[in-house]
Parts: C-alpha cells; structure tokens; sequence
C-alpha cells in the first residue's frame, strides 16, 4: 500500500491547507493507496528475487514512484518497499496488506488499540482490547505475531509501526503492517522532501511444510 494505507477520511488528502480529492475505493473514504491496481515494470529478477517499480498513477496529486523488492528463502520471505517522492514536498505512508487462509490458530498481542470513531476511522485514543473479531488498528506487538495455516506456523515482522488486523470473514485472516494509522496521512503525517524516500520492511517466517501449487 501507498502512498498512503488504510483507510483516508472521506478520500480528501489535506496538505498545505489544499484538499485534494481521491478515488472512493471504500466508501464513504479511500484506502489502501493507489498502487494496488496499477501495472509495475520489472526492474531485475533471478531465481530466489524481484525488484518491481511503478508511479503512483493519475489519482495521487503529488507525482512520486514506488519500489518493491522481493526476497523468497527457505524459511521466509522478506519485503522492502520504498517510496520515493518526485519534484515537490509530499505527505508519505506505506504498507502491506496479506489475506491469510482462515487460520487454525492466532497470536496476536499488543499492547493498544486506536479506538475507531463513528465513521470507521481510527482515532488517537488507546485502549485495551484483543485482537480477535476486528478490523481495527494495533500498535506496540508485545510478541512477534503468529499463525497457523494448514499446519504451517506463521511468523509476521516488520518495522512498521502500525498493524491492522481484519478477521470477521470466516474463511480469511488480513494482517497489515503499515507506517501509521489510518488516515495518518491528514492526522501526523510523514512529509517527504523532493525526490527523499521512505522505506519500510515486512518478513513473513515459516516452520512446517508449504504446498506449492
């Protein structure tokens, strides 16, 4: 996800005190940035890696690309994904956001939660509460994050500061790490300098045998 994650309050990106407008991709808001649905051009590959890069398209007012490397082991997988602004000043954020097969078992503990206001948005106000029947915004993982799937442990890391974790539907689990909260691209955002970048990282770890299919 970027240039921004999770949901956007009412798909208005307010920066420098000039609104501009984004798609509804969730509506009433926006979510889950704008490369998600554009076309990326491989920039090198071998037999275990990746590097995949694409602009962040018609709908994101600032100009700016994206870079996304990635590395298959025999243990994990590990993800580098940078932003990097063009010629002017920009709000920044990045993230992932993994479907899970419904897992047979989770370990997912923080130790706050960004309670949600009317509209779905997370706010700054932090409570206590388990990350189980959610869709809701976590921070500080007291433990690295795991599950279980088709008796294959999963183990999640990341240096995101921010994870969502989606779990009402019934056949899949979505554990997001991203750089800030929803809709911290208006709230606290990370302002990125003429061509600076931002980059963060995410590795998934696993014990047990994979199916590849």
């Amino acid at each position: 996800m970027a240039p921004y994650a999770g949901r956007v309050r009412s798909g208005i990106v307010n920066f420098n005190n000039i609104e501009h407008p984004l798609p509804l991709t969730l509506p009433p808001h926006a979510a889950h940035g704008t490369v998600f649905n554009q076309s990326w051009e491989v920039a090198d590959i071998t037999t275990s890696s990746v590097v995949l890069l694409t602009d962040l398209g018609p709908h994101w007012p600032f100009g700016g690309a994206v870079t996304h490397h990635v590395e298959v082991h025999d243990d994990h997988v590990h993800m580098k994904l940078s932003l990097t602004a063009s010629n002017q000043h920009m709000p920044a954020q990045v993230g992932w956001h993994p479907w899970f097969c419904k897992p047979s078992r989770t370990s997912f503990k923080f130790a706050s939660m960004l309670k949600r206001d009317e509209t779905g948005i997370a706010t700054s106000h932090l409570v206590k509460n388990d990350a189980n029947n959610v869709d809701d915004c976590f921070i500080q993982p007291s433990e690295t994050l795991s599950l279980t799937v088709n008796e294959v442990e999963l183990s999640l890391t990341s240096n995101c500061t921010h994870w969502v974790v989606y779990d009402l539907p019934i056949d899949s689990t979505c554990v997001e790490p991203q750089s800030g909260a929803p809709n911290q691209i208006n709230d606290s955002p990370f302002i990125l300098g003429p061509y600076e970048s931002l980059t963060k990282w995410f590795d998934i770890s696993w014990t047990g045998r994979l199916n590849h299919q």
